[in-house]
């Protein structure tokens, strides 16, 4: 298990777009407008104070069939650290 839990960063802004598939998340900390695909929004959705192992295997599971499983988790594990140097997810110590 990771020690570093990850959560949406406070105060952003978001609008679904189901249309396109995106999430539109407003950084207001560092103003920007950021456009998330369906497997951003999904990584983004599931920080909710949850280790890395935990999100990454989750998506794996999400994307199984259609991408080998380490490849996923590669993956998953970039996009949440570019969440992360974009201001829309946070990351803590656990206990």
């Amino acid at each position: 298990m990771s020690d570093v839990l990850y959560s949406k960063a406070p105060g952003l802004r978001t609008r679904s777009v189901e249309a396109a598939g995106s999430l539109i998340v407003f950084t207001p900390q560092r103003p920007k407008v950021h456009w998330l695909n369906l497997a951003g929004w999904y990584l983004y959705e599931l920080s909710d104070g949850t280790d890395a192992d935990h999100i990454a295997g989750e998506y794996a599971d999400a994307v199984a069939g259609q991408v080998a499983r380490e490849e996923a988790l590669e993956q998953a594990r970039a996009c949440l650290a570019d969440l992360v140097e974009r201001g829309i997810l946070t990351t803590r110590r656990a206990a």
